[in-house]
């Protein structure tokens, strides 16, 4: 969770800073076309947080089974799904960061802006729960309870209404896309 507080509040504070200190006005006298600085600044954010995501999801699952190992707990990279707990990690970074960019674009203000961004995807999965239907079917669709879906294993607690693998995957691969649509196209509209 230090990731997704981490990697939302950069991707906030990419486009707050910005906007606080004034040189968007700059950048888009540079660039007219706000649409496409956006889009740059979003590929950007998701590629920075991609690679610090792949390199704290593959540090942690190294450093874990050396710890484990040494109890005879660890398991390989080669075990059935450990990758999928690694990329499924690794992806939380860069959904974290983009949905902080859409937000930071949507409020223009670093505070709000965090804040908003660890309501989203650390509060909101806490509240929806899987004790009844339409909680779990909102909750199933938001970033960390995603995670958490692909990275149980098998001893995990069963839920009445159980997210499927596919469904999780899906959501790690939309959230992205629909942030970075909303920060291009919010920030697009939105005068500075």
């Amino acid at each position: 969770m230090i990731l997704v507080l981490a990697a939302g509040a950069f991707g906030t504070l990419a486009i707050v800073g910005e906007c606080r200190s004034g040189l968007i006005r700059t950048t888009f006298t540079a660039v007219p076309d706000r649409r496409a600085v956006l889009a740059a600044k979003a590929l950007v954010v998701a590629a920075v947080a991609a690679v610090l995501g792949a390199v704290v999801a593959g540090t942690s699952f190294w450093l874990t089974q050396a710890i484990l190992s040494g109890r005879d707990a660890g398991v390989s990279i080669g075990h059935p799904g450990a990758w999928r707990v690694v990329i499924a990690s690794a992806l939380l970074a860069p959904v974290a960061a983009l949905a902080g960019l859409a937000l930071g674009t949507l409020l223009r203000h670093a505070g709000s802006g965090v804040v908003a961004t660890v309501v989203l995807l650390i509060l909101l999965p806490l509240v929806l729960n899987d004790d009844r239907r339409w909680s779990a079917a909102a909750g199933h669709r938001l970033p960390c309870k995603a995670w958490l879906r692909l990275v149980e294993t098998g001893g995990a607690a069963q839920s009445p209404y159980p997210a499927t693998t596919g469904g999780s995957w899906l959501v790690l691969a939309l959230w992205p896309l629909g942030a970075a649509a909303v920060a291009v196209f919010a920030g697009d509209r939105r005068d500075v």
